[in-house]
């Protein structure tokens, strides 16, 4: 026999509770930058083929915003030569130089809607960031890199640098607001 529970806010839905006394429920799941991404709040930076010199940062992207910037994962693509990548996060105060890099949403919905964050490829003048993880990615490879769990503040920073000279490569970097 099943039994209905008011749902408290006198609209008039039911909810059902089975034989067992569990409530029968239906559940959706997404991932949070799914979430993210239906609010328009879902980024994508690329930093395209470039040679940099060595130690130079590939891609910088800081946070402006007062909402945390949730980083997923890091796409890097690459290069001629088996490459270094090192990945650190920062607060110093910064002046960001280089080649300007806009996010892009990840709904395009969303598609004018300009993520609260400043970005650079061949990034030449913020100091080196707290390094995190060392990556190396083998000639013409793509390596996948989880982000899970690092938040970025107001004003914190990732900084990926290129620390093996080569003459390609490219980064992504994919994050959300929230």
């Amino acid at each position: 026999m099943a039994f209905l529970i008011e749902d408290g806010k006198g609209r008039g839905f039911k909810a059902e509770v089975n034989a067992s006394n569990e409530l029968v429920v239906r559940a959706i799941q997404e991932a949070e930058i799914e979430h993210a991404s239906d609010d328009g709040e879902a980024y994508a930076w690329h930093a395209p083929i470039r040679d940099i010199d060595t130690g130079d940062t590939f891609l910088f992207v800081k946070n402006l915003s007062s909402e945390p910037l949730h980083l997923n994962r890091l796409v890097i693509a690459g290069s001629n030569v088996i490459c270094q990548w090192n990945i650190g996060i920062g607060s110093a105060t910064t002046t960001p130089a280089g080649t300007s890099v806009v996010g892009v949403n990840m709904n395009q919905q969303f598609s004018t809607k300009l993520a609260d964050a400043v970005a650079f490829t061949d990034e030449t003048a913020v100091a080196d960031a707290t390094v995190m993880f060392n990556v190396w990615t083998p000639i013409t490879n793509t390596v996948d890199f989880s982000l899970n769990g690092i938040i970025l503040g107001q004003n914190h920073y990732i900084q990926i640098n290129q620390e093996t000279e080569s003459t390609s490569g490219s980064l992504t970097l994919i994050a959300h607001f929230g």
